[in-house]
């Protein structure tokens, strides 16, 4: 029996951007390494990091979820206790929304399968993988007051693109010498109050 707490994040708050992969609400719990777990159960980790998508936009950017996907080495059953599929966390004061959690059986494969996330003597078989994604936190505030040297860090750090820098953000990166390109980015944020 193998028992998994993911994780989630927390949305942006007053200030604060949110945190990316925590356990939220969880106590005396511990991330243990994918390799010990690999070890001592019938199933290898093929993928285990934050979420491809981009973080909630806004003043202060939503935390980013993991993402963990399991390849079944035998047959397993698994039950599962999550909460809310459906409806992504929601950003605040002008936030955007995060992006909700999900169980996948066989993720991009024909035989792709999106499973409720209360489910009980589930059969995972032998060969399926089985790709859990944690909630991605809401963002606070409007995004366009968002301090451009922190969109350029989460460009650097991959977490945006520069498009989406410009899109969200209104924030105009220089990827040539990655730096933001302050009257660019004035007059773009500026367009928008204009309009």
């Amino acid at each position: 029996m193998y028992i998994e707490i993911n994780e989630g994040s927390y949305g942006a708050r007053n200030g604060k951007d949110g945190m990316d992969a925590v356990d939220a609400l969880m106590a005396n719990t511990r991330n243990n390494p994918i390799e010990e777990l690999e070890l001592n159960h019938a199933m290898r980790a093929e993928r285990y990091e934050l979420r491809d998508e981009s973080p909630a936009p806004g003043q202060w950017r939503g935390g980013i979820g993991s993402v963990r996907t399991w390849y079944m080495e035998t047959d397993t059953f698994l039950g599962s206790e999550a909460d809310n599929r459906t409806d992504p966390p929601a950003g605040a004061l002008g936030g955007g929304d995060g992006a909700s959690g999900s169980f996948i059986r066989n993720p991009g494969t024909p035989d792709e399968e999106v499973l409720f996330s209360k489910v009980t003597q589930e059969v995972i078989h032998a060969g399926d993988r089985l790709e859990i994604r944690m909630p991605s936190g809401g963002g606070f505030g409007d995004p366009f007051l968002r301090d451009p040297f922190a969109v350029l860090s989460d460009v650097w750090d991959e977490y945006l693109t520069a498009e989406e820098a410009r899109q969200d953000y209104g924030v105009v990166v220089n990827t040539d010498n990655w730096t933001v390109d302050a009257e660019a980015t004035e007059q773009l944020r500026g367009s928008r109050v204009a309009s």
